[in-house]
């Protein structure tokens, strides 16, 4: 006998067991031995998950030691291809009969059961499908109604996905700042942990937990998090392509209140999702001016190795071993001072003026506008006023706007570095008091650092050999730190 049951939310299998009731009631009226119970509770047929009753049911035909299986009907048996070819294929060697609770026997041994079995296992594949279908559209209609369709509880909101939790909405909203202001995934991650916060999933045993113990937070979970819609108030409708992580797009305004604003989100999921981003691997920080100063001599980055004086990490050119190689703590420590010297003259305030900041209500009322125009556009092709090569002509024109705009949105999101900085009565403690990964932000958008070869033999630090230029506001050369 084989019993099966798709999903199981309470873990009682009362779907099994009434199965089970119905499968030993059949056995008794055909006077059959029931040889073994198989039981593959909240295990889906669909083909994507390995079926251990399953396969336990096919290893006893194949052995010969089943004349018969009995399931409550095709659909617990296979949903499948491949698993419906298995079925008929071992059967039919063994010469079984499949007999269900609902439906007639199959003798696989015959050409006609064969077929019958076959037909059966066809229909079960199209009602997953329909259903399939029909779940997909009321999921798309759902999120662009802007309502929650449901499972589990989404970090920072009540198991109705409504209601704020706000310990965890405040950690999110650190998040967001945190991840702008150049800290990394793992470094969130940690804080959230310090802060016994977990995720909604529970942990499967290993290393770090516990199996069924709540699951600690990872680089990847915080950025599944942070790149959601949600967070921004807005309903994502999610796709998987063919290769990469699946992508989710915000399709409207959502039903429950927005943790940030939606250019910061626009901000952290530009961040996140750009090719050329880079993380330090795992447990390594990365060095002040790793991959931000540059080579002197080949414009390459510079990256931190280890040194044999004992005297901390080595700087040296990515693209040439031999162009720069510069003991880090001394150009560390010039950087330094230039950037505290720069930030604590009285024209700092300077800095912080952005008169290209973007509209953002003009650029968000925009957005709204160009989806609302692929939308129509989409109407007119399914009603045949436009070609295909229209369509598509249109569609990428249109996708091209929407994408500047969103990209604008973004920008207007960044985080404010400086001004903590700039506003802080001691500029010198205010910086020692970053992280590594917002000193090494601070640095990338105030200066382009450039590291000289110091000259052969020279055994002492010369300032003039770690070229500073400014990205932003006057230039910094008049400053001479101590």
């Amino acid at each position: 006998m084989y019993v099966r049951q798709s999903s199981d939310k309470t873990g009682e299998g009362a779907a099994v067991e009434r199965q089970r009731e119905d499968a030993l009631s059949l056995a008794r009226v055909r006077g059959w031995e029931v040889v073994r119970v198989e039981v593959d509770n909240d295990v889906s047929a669909a083909g994507k998950r390995v079926r251990p009753g399953f396969e336990a049911v096919m290893s006893a035909v194949e052995s010969g030691e089943v004349g018969a299986v009995i399931a409550w009907d095709m659909t617990r048996l296979s949903r499948n291809r491949r698993d419906t070819v298995r079925v008929i294929e071992t059967g039919e060697r063994a010469r079984i009969v499949l007999a269900f609770c609902r439906a007639s026997d199959i003798d696989l041994s015959t050409p006609a059961g064969r077929v019958m079995a076959d037909i059966l296992a066809a229909m079960a594949r199209q009602e997953i499908d329909v259903k399939s279908d029909r779940q997909r559209r009321a999921n798309l209609q759902a999120a662009q109604a802007g309502r929650r369709v449901g499972g589990r509880r989404p970090f920072g909101y009540e198991p109705d996905g409504m209601t704020v939790r706000e310990v965890e909405a405040d950690a999110v909203r650190q998040g967001y700042a945190d991840l702008l202001a150049g800290v990394s995934l793992g470094g969130i991650a940690k804080s959230w942990d310090a802060a016994g916060l977990f995720t909604a999933s529970k942990a499967l045993g290993g290393r770090r937990t516990e199996a069924g113990a709540p699951s600690r937070w990872t680089a990847s979970s915080v950025r599944v998090v942070l790149i959601n819609p949600r967070y921004a108030g807005l309903r994502g409708y999610g796709s998987v392509p063919e290769r990469g992580r699946r992508v989710t797009e915000a399709v409207g305004k959502a039903q429950w209140p927005a943790l940030v604003s939606e250019e910061t989100w626009r901000a952290a999921v530009g961040m996140l999702t750009n090719p050329a981003r880079r993380t330090a691997g795992p447990g390594r920080g990365r060095a002040l001016l790793t991959g931000i100063a540059l080579c002197g001599v080949c414009e390459a980055t510079v990256h931190a190795g280890g040194a044999n004086t004992g005297q901390g990490p080595i700087y040296r050119c990515s693209g040439s071993y031999g162009h720069v190689s510069r003991s880090a703590p001394p150009v560390e420590a010039w950087v330094r001072e230039v950037v505290v010297a720069r930030l604590s003259r009285p024209d700092a305030a300077e800095l912080l003026h952005d008169t290209d900041r973007p509209d953002v209500e003009g650029l968000r009322a925009e957005s709204a506008a160009l989806r609302t125009r692929l939308e129509q556009l989409a109407e007119a092709f399914a009603e045949g006023d436009l070609t295909s090569a229209q369509l598509r002509t249109g569609t990428e024109r249109l996708r091209a706007k929407l994408a500047n705009a969103e990209a604008a949105m973004a920008d207007s999101g960044k985080a404010d570095l400086l001004g903590p900085l700039v506003s802080s009565p001691d500029v010198a403690a205010a910086w020692d008091a970053l992280s590594t990964d917002r000193q090494r932000a601070v640095i990338d958008a105030l200066l382009v650092v450039r590291l000289l070869p110091p000259g052969r033999g020279t055994r002492t630090f010369r300032p003039e050999t770690v070229v500073v230029e400014p990205k932003i506001g006057a230039d910094p050369a008049g400053v001479q730190p101590v």
